[in-house]
Parts: structure tokens; sequence; C-alpha cells
């Protein structure tokens, strides 16, 4: 069987620029495991520079985020909306030449008038990779009236307020090789991720603060608002002292595995919607575990008390409101800054075998596979009513 993957052509895939790009990894390890089974024939659709042990169709096009320092925002926005487009109709022709019957897109904005010009027998599988909010939302619901196109959700909570049919919900999964298990003593604490004021790094410092432990901020400043520029100049930058709190940029994925596993713990107190979180996966393969506010994902990567800890925000600083899962059932009772500051206390009593276990259990890039193999043929399996 036939399948094309295509994910907007903004990054190489695997990403080759210093970019936190989550999905773009997701499809490059989706796409070799799922030709490593050669259960499907797959043709990935991506820019030049590429590298994938499928079919690949670069269509000679450069990444779009190359132009991105040349640009106006306006301007790049209308290029990545032209980029995509070209590249969604050129993969349309290599479709009809392959035999491709169905595609599982990694984007849903813009997507409905594309998909709407597309060959009737073609069927779609778009996977959800944001929050779904605001535009992102509303395009997905746009698409749901359209009989060929299914979903898939990353995360039960990403989809919670989202009334569409999903085909089923699969998580991410990792090449554990890449994020190797070390169960070596480590020290202080890590928080990673884009700095800005729904990843909570002021929290994690204010914890670290009060129980007098190092901690580690690992990502890339962003300053691309006027909230986030503040939250870097005013919160974050005067506590970096490369001391007690030390600020390491932006890390290529590749480059991560050592930073997990010098680490106690990884501090999430995100203060958002978090669909996924690849960085827990990630550190609990590495053997470490994640301390994490109870929002989006949270308590459908972790297991509580066992791979680390979930804690409930304090609803007074967050706006929270009563009835999220598993609210006040966690192991730690406190709330907030409160709840983070405990749990590092009782950092010890996680094993680190535990959670590269719980990793290889539930999150391994072959799980990935199967759970979309699963989908693919239920989808195929259908296909004559969906076009009758």
């Amino acid at each position: 069987m036939n399948l094309g993957m295509f994910i907007t052509p903004n990054h190489t895939v695997p990403p080759d620029d210093p970019a936190i790009a989550a999905p773009w990894h997701i499809v490059g390890a989706l796409s070799d495991e799922l030709t490593r089974r050669n259960r499907f024939v797959v043709s990935l659709f991506a820019p030049i520079g590429s590298k994938t042990t499928a079919s690949l169709y670069d269509f000679s096009t450069p990444p779009t985020i190359r132009t991105a320092s040349s640009l106006s925002k306006d301007a790049y926005q209308k290029k990545e909306a032209d980029d995509e487009a070209v590249f969604f109709h050129r993969m349309m022709e290599v479709g009809k030449e392959k035999n491709i019957h169905l595609f599982h897109l990694h984007q849903a904005l813009r997507m409905y008038p594309l998909i709407l010009r597309a060959p009737k027998e073609c069927l779609f599988l778009i996977t959800l990779h944001d929050p779904m909010t605001g535009k992102k939302r509303d395009a997905v619901l746009e698409l749901s009236t359209l009989s060929n196109c299914f979903f898939v959700s990353i995360s039960n909570s990403q989809r919670s307020d989202v009334k569409a049919d999903f085909a089923g919900t699969v998580y991410h999964g990792l090449d554990l090789g890449k994020f190797p298990f070390s169960a070596s003593e480590a020290y202080g604490f890590s928080v990673f991720g884009r700095i800005i004021p729904v990843k909570g790094q002021d929290d994690a410092i204010e914890a670290c603060k009060r129980v007098g432990a190092p901690l580690t901020i690992i990502g890339q400043a962003v300053r691309d608002t006027e909230e986030n520029r503040t939250f870097w100049e005013k919160h974050i930058l005067p506590q970096i002292d490369d001391s007690h709190i030390r600020y390491v940029p932006f890390i290529h994925r590749g480059d991560l595995p050592p930073y997990y596993q010098r680490t106690k713990a990884i501090l999430m107190p995100i203060k958002w919607e978090e669909p996924f979180g690849l960085v827990m996966i990630e550190a609990m393969s590495s053997g470490t575990p994640v301390v994490a506010y109870n929002r989006g994902s949270v308590p459908e990567i972790i297991k509580d008390g066992v791979t680390g800890f979930i804690i409930d925000p304090d609803p007074s600083a967050d706006g929270q409101v009563p009835g999220r899962t598993g609210k006040g059932t966690w192991v730690i009772k406190k709330q907030g800054v409160d709840g983070l500051v405990e749990a590092m206390g009782r950092i010890g009593e996680i094993d680190r075998l535990a959670c590269r276990k719980h990793v290889e259990e539930h999150f391994t890039v072959e799980t990935m596979a199967t759970g979309y193999e699963t989908i693919y043929e239920k989808i195929l399996r259908g296909r004559s009513q969906i076009i009758s």
C-alpha cells in the first residue's frame, strides 16, 4: 500500500536549523520506521536537505525558513502559505502517478481549500500538533465537514474541546537509541523549552531558590512580542548568575541527552495546555524524572509518583478552574511553586530505571508507528464507503 507523508516545507526533515520543530522530527522518525517495516511504501514530501529512508520528493525547493531573515513577518507568512500550496499540488501530481490514495498530513491550517480541490479518491489523515485554539481550531472544524478527512490527536486532552470525529490518539514515540539511559547520580534541576511566559521558567527559578538548588535553563530567548521580551528581560535574564541559575542557549536535539542525564529532574511548571511535550519522554528515556504542572497532556505522560510528580497549579496564579483531570489526587497535595518545592525535596523517591521502562512501554517510535498503521488500515478498509 502506498502512503504520502506531508509536512509544511518550513524546515527540513529532520530540521537542520536552530529551531524547536518537534513535528518535523516526528515525521522523520515515523517515515523511517514505516519504511523499515515495509507494510506501506512511504513517499515523503519535504524540502531540499531532508534525510530519510523513504522515497523523498523535494521538488528542488529549499526550506521556507531560510528566507525568514530577509522578509517582513507578513511577507514571510505569505511565502510560507505559497510554498505549502505549491508542495501540496506537486504532491497530488506524484500521488496520481504513483497511485497514492492516502496522504498523512501534519498541518491543518490552510489545508481546507487545497484538499477541496484534490481528487475525490484521495483520503487525508491529519495529525494535529498544536493546541486546538483560535484559527487552528477553526481549521479543524472546517476540515471536519469533508468526508475524506480524518484526524489524529497526539493526546486525549488536545481534543477535549473540539467537536470533530477523531480516528484515534497516537502518542509521540522516540528512537530510544538516541536517548540512552543513565543511572548515574545527577546534580541540580533543569528546565527546557522556549523562554516564554507559558513555559513557566519563572516558577522554576523561584522553586530552586527556595530549596537552594542550582537550575539550568535551556532554550531560546523569544523576543517576538512585548510580552515575551518583557518576560525574558525582566523576569529571567536578571536571575542568571552562571552559578545558581545557569543559562544555556538553544541546543540541537542530538546533543540533548547528556543534559537530560546530568539533571536530578526536569521541571515543567507550564501555564498552558501542552498538547504533548517531547521533553517529558526524552527526559524519562534518559532516566530523568519530570515534575510538571497538571496542564494539557501531563497526566497522560507522567506516571505520578513513579516517573515524577504532577503538581496542580496555584488557581490564584493561573486562573485554573476545578475539574481538571486528576486534580487533587496526586502524591503532592500542595499547589503551584509550593508543590514544586515539595516534589524537588522528594525526587530521590523516584527510580530512574522506572522512568526508562515507562517510555519503553508507551512512547517508542515502534509503538507510534503501530498506532498509525492501525489507523491507516482502518481508513483504507472503509475507503469504498467514503468515496461512494
